[in-house]
């Protein structure tokens, strides 16, 4: 059976699978995905819409009880006691009949007035991110065991077994464990990611870097680990993760990150040789525009802050699928402050020399940039 958007969001048990609240429909929906790939998109934009629903529900939830307003007048019930666990924190509300059908009926209302407008700015964000030569997306469900690889100039939105999303950015690659969802939730990502993970608490979600590991629940946080970098780092958007770092063959935790913190992991392999290794925890960037800088690739914006000319250069033959040759050691050093979505290449490093000049010559599919 196929699905719209509108049927999705009032549908009860598609509600279950959304807010993780019944074993059978999150069996049903997934095995749904595996079978209906070419559905993934719809129910990912239903998926956003009912825990957006949710989360208004909840809110306002709060606001009555805060007000001591009478039990009937309550949405739903969040059962449970307050936990001391970091990660107790739960991914969505555990809704009652009453609570799902509250949530129907909310959706219905919002569909009336919405329609299907926001798809159709999605879609057209990602055509024009194509006419400029930037990164495509594409959609992928990894079973257990898989190893998923965004190229260059590619992005790949996955939906994995548990029902956590990912977004792939180029060049990068997931390793999924064979017992992904049956005796653990490890993946291993070599490049850049962002996660959004499904709550639970009984499995939790490790994401496997070089030098360490990030331990999560249901949260969603953003990982840097590219190898020919200097550095790779965890940002935290919502909830809260754990940093996990082997001490004599153990994992030791190093610090638990708070939202807007991000983990720092100097890597000496590819930085200054001479400079050791160095951890730290630092606050996340938003430009100007309260555009946050460490996941704006997600929405398909390139944004520089004071960044060295040999980053930017990664950054863009990653989106790109190019090669960039930078020739003057002096030039390499220069820093820039920059934002751009749909810009060709020949267009970015343009507005860059308006900052700090330096020339470039195309030699079929690669850029050499001489001062």
């Amino acid at each position: 059976m196929v699905y719209t958007v509108e049927e999705l969001a009032i549908n009860d048990s598609f509600i279950a699978w959304c807010t993780g609240q019944n074993e059978k429909d999150i069996a049903f929906w997934n095995d749904y995905l595996y079978q209906h790939p070419e559905q993934l998109l719809i129910l990912e934009e239903a998926r956003k819409l009912v825990l957006g629903l949710s989360y208004m529900l909840q809110k306002k939830q709060n606001e009555l009880s805060a007000d001591k307003i009478r039990p009937q007048h309550d949405l739903y019930v969040v059962p449970g006691k307050a936990h001391a666990d970091p990660f107790s924190k739960p991914y969505a509300p555990n809704f009652s009949r009453t609570g799902r059908r509250k949530v129907r009926m909310a959706a219905a209302a919002v569909l009336l007035l919405l329609g299907s407008g926001a798809w159709f700015l999605h879609q057209e964000s990602i055509r024009q991110d194509k006419r400029a030569g930037g990164t495509a997306s594409t959609l992928s469900i990894p079973a257990p065991g898989d190893n998923i690889r965004a190229k260059n100039g590619e992005y790949k939105t996955l939906i994995l077994a548990d029902g956590t999303k990912v977004t792939l950015n180029a060049q990068s690659e997931l390793s999924v464990s064979k017992a992904f969802g049956t005796k653990d939730r490890n993946v291993r990502l070599t490049g850049e990611a962002f996660f959004e993970v499904a709550h639970n608490r009984q499995l939790p979600f490790i994401v496997q870097v070089a030098k360490y590991k990030i331990k999560a629940v249901g949260t969603k946080f953003n990982v840097k680990a590219y190898s020919n970098d200097g550095y790779s780092e965890t940002s935290l958007l919502e909830g809260k993760v754990q940093i996990l770092v082997n001490n004599r063959g153990q994992d030791e935790v190093y610090k638990t990150l708070q939202v807007n913190q991000k983990f720092v992991l100097n890597n000496p392999a590819t930085a200054d040789a001479a400079q050791p290794e160095q951890q730290e925890v630092v606050p996340l960037s938003y430009d100007d525009a309260n555009q946050n800088i460490e996941t704006a690739w997600v929405d398909h914006f390139l944004t520089f802050d004071n960044t060295p000319l040999t980053e930017i250069k990664n950054i863009l033959e990653r989106k790109y699928n190019t090669t960039i040759v930078i020739e003057n050691t002096d030039v390499s050093k220069y820093h820039y402050t920059a934002s751009f979505q749909n810009e060709n290449i020949d267009e970015v490093l343009k507005a860059l020399q308006l900052s700090y000049p330096f020339s470039y010559k195309k030699d079929g599919t690669k850029i050499i940039i001489t001062k």
